[in-house]
């Protein structure tokens, strides 16, 4: 029986690698602070683990990773040609995630735009919740998904006739440069146009309103409006259409603080706790609640990260500003202290 691991020390060594959940997080906050002598064995049990030598040495690490992205590349390619006789529609979910970034081959997305394709058929890829996603088109353009997004595109006439590509959510764009055959960004409120720059695009249609950020390049924003009104857009600018205004807002701004989060990173300057809350719960999906409705102007500055769990995130709200927190149901009720 002494080799049996008890659920507690599965759960330090998840806690301690970094690998733990939210709710698993949780469990150990609880199961230190229910006694003096826990908190000494996890703090033990961490010293260890970080003065833990290197077992695996880097050339076994990057070996390992090959061999797995090309069992990957030939199990997707299997998969391909699979569903090419069986639907007329792809659906990929997306698994880049943040800090490991296991490449999905070009050649899976070079095999969806053959001759032999049948038309209109379209591919999509997601990015699951808590993870950010990377993928290359066709065209070579290169695309992060943020978490919960997704975007899709026809393989039949995508490159060839035109590169249009479908948004719901948000996802920054570096795009290939051909000026003869413009990349186009749809989503419900407004069109993206291009021939090659890099930009951020968030328009999430629960959210009534449409974002676009130009790091590089040139842009066109056309609206989908009854009007149709077109603008142009320069490095460093951010337009904003509020739908609910009817109105377009310009200013400029530094693209970092809204291209972050491709790095598995969000950063607030002057940010609302409302605003703050908003990401959170797009990250972790989870929901929050405010005792006080006034804790919402808590203004913050700063940065999260995607690695993190939702306790270190609540845990820096905490000692910034005082807020307090206690988690129930999936849910996370915020007080004043």
């Amino acid at each position: 029986m002494d080799n049996i691991i008890s659920d507690k020390d599965v759960l330090m060594g998840k806690s301690v690698s970094g690998n733990a959940t939210s709710e698993e997080a949780r469990q150990m906050e609880f199961w230190k602070a229910d006694s003096e002598n826990n908190q000494q064995i996890y703090d033990q049990t961490l010293k260890v683990w970080e003065n833990c030598g290197t077992f695996i040495s880097d050339e076994k690490v990057v070996f390992d990773k090959q061999q797995v992205d090309s069992a990957i590349g030939r199990n997707l390619a299997a998969q391909v040609r699979k569903m090419r006789r069986q639907s007329a529609f792809y659906r990929i979910a997306a698994i880049l995630a943040f800090p490991l970034a296991l490449g999905i081959s070009f050649y899976y997305f070079s095999l969806l735009g053959k001759n032999d394709v049948q038309p209109s058929q379209i591919c999509e890829i997601t990015s699951p919740k808590g993870h950010v996603s990377k993928c290359v088109l066709p065209d070579g353009t290169e695309v992060w998904i943020n978490t919960g997004s997704t975007i899709s595109y026809n393989t039949t006439s995508f490159n060839r006739k035109s590169r249009e590509v479908e948004l719901d959510g948000e996802a920054y764009f570096e795009v290939a440069k051909n000026e003869q055959k413009p990349f186009k960004v749809n989503t419900t409120l407004a069109n993206i146009n291009v021939t090659g720059t890099s930009f951020n695009v968030k328009a999430y249609p629960e959210s009534g309103d449409f974002e676009t950020v130009l790091a590089e390049g040139s842009i066109e924003m056309q609206l989908n409006t009854q009007n149709r009104q077109t603008l142009q857009m320069v490095p460093g600018e951010r337009a904003v259409f509020d739908l609910q205004e009817n109105g377009i807002a310009i200013d400029v701004v530094d693209a970092q603080f809204f291209t972050s989060w491709r790095n598995g990173e969000i950063l607030f300057r002057d940010a609302t706790l409302n605003d703050l809350v908003k990401e959170l719960e797009r990250i972790y999906d989870i929901r929050f609640h405010m005792k006080d409705e006034t804790l919402g102007e808590f203004r913050f500055r700063g940065m999260f990260s995607y690695n993190n769990n939702l306790i270190d995130a609540l845990e820096k709200i905490k000692r910034t500003s005082g807020i307090g927190y206690y988690i129930e149901n999936k849910e996370v009720w915020l007080n004043k202290k």
